[in-house]
């Protein structure tokens, strides 16, 4: 075994493989390079970004462990990118990362250690799956609580949240699409329309796994709340959510009060782009009736 530094970063080297066990510096962003003196980096090494204050990290395809307490205390964590060859976590790698939010996943294959990183992180996290699995999945928070039961004198545990229940739907390392749609229902009694307006974004925009039955149930919700998906997608100016969500699903000719609202509503926000697809939308499927006049 020999120590390298390069690029800001220390290895313990191998015979087949190198171990990143220091990072010099608190850089905000970190891209952990994918081999070292000609051997692939398959290890992070324990407490690694512990107390850093990275706010992305990108782990390369080869890396299959992360170490013990590996972001422990990594408060300013938002953003994480590995991949699926991903299958070691040790306890308590993702300790008081709060403000983690997105989980970008390569998918080399359909088996993944996804779920290891889900149990560790209960805060509300928008992960996208993409290479050979296509999907935006978003995953709500929950938290447990020790409640004392008095007369009994035991401390019991209770959870809030359906985000527990959404982080079950995995058949060993395999994601399981249809039993995250069946819970759906729940989602909706428990969680915001903010929230609920990605989620069925996300499933019906990347529909992998998406049976009939799940289908219908996020496009009836979609269409109950029409106006205020529109609506957030013209305040938050995502043009792009916006144009899919018309044309995937196109007003009908007595939703005409509705498009004019938005139409008013991107006027206000002064998205010139949003307005000029509206526009182009109005030319075809509102067009303005001429007037004819009998001689």
């Amino acid at each position: 075994m020999k120590k390298h530094t390069d690029s800001g970063f220390t290895f313990d080297i191998k015979e087949d493989h190198a171990v990143v066990t220091e990072i010099e510096g608190d850089p905000q962003i970190v891209e952990i390079p994918e081999q070292v003196d000609g051997v692939p980096v398959t290890e992070l090494g324990e407490y690694l970004f512990s107390v850093k204050n990275c706010q992305l990290i990108r782990i390369p395809s080869g890396v299959k462990k992360i170490g013990r307490y590996g972001f422990y205390n990594c408060r300013n964590l938002e953003e994480l990118w590995f991949s699926s060859d991903f299958a070691d976590l040790g306890s308590g790698a993702f300790t008081g990362c709060h403000r983690i939010r997105r989980l970008e996943v390569l998918m080399n294959s359909e088996q993944s250690g996804l779920k290891e990183i889900l149990s560790e992180i209960g805060e509300e996290l928008r992960v996208h799956l993409y290479g050979k699995v296509e999907a935006m999945l978003w995953f709500p928070e929950y938290y447990e609580e020790g409640v004392e039961n008095t007369p009994a004198r035991i401390l019991m545990t209770e959870v809030h949240g359906s985000g527990l229940y959404y982080r079950n739907c995995f058949q060993g390392k395999v994601f399981h699409f249809l039993e995250y749609d069946k819970r759906f229902e729940m989602a909706r009694a428990q969680e915001s329309a903010d929230f609920l307006r990605e989620m069925v974004y996300g499933r019906l925009h990347l529909p992998t796994g998406l049976t009939d039955q799940a289908k219908t149930q996020y496009e009836q919700y979609l269409r109950e709340h029409m106006e205020q998906i529109a609506s957030d997608f013209i305040r938050q100016k995502r043009g792009e959510e916006l144009e899919w969500l018309l044309h995937t699903y196109p007003l009908t000719s007595d939703q005409k009060e509705l498009f004019t609202g938005l139409v008013s509503l991107a006027d206000t926000v002064k998205s010139a782009e949003i307005l000029s697809m509206l526009m182009e939308y109005q030319r075809v499927h509102f067009p303005s009736r001429r007037r004819s006049f009998d001689l």
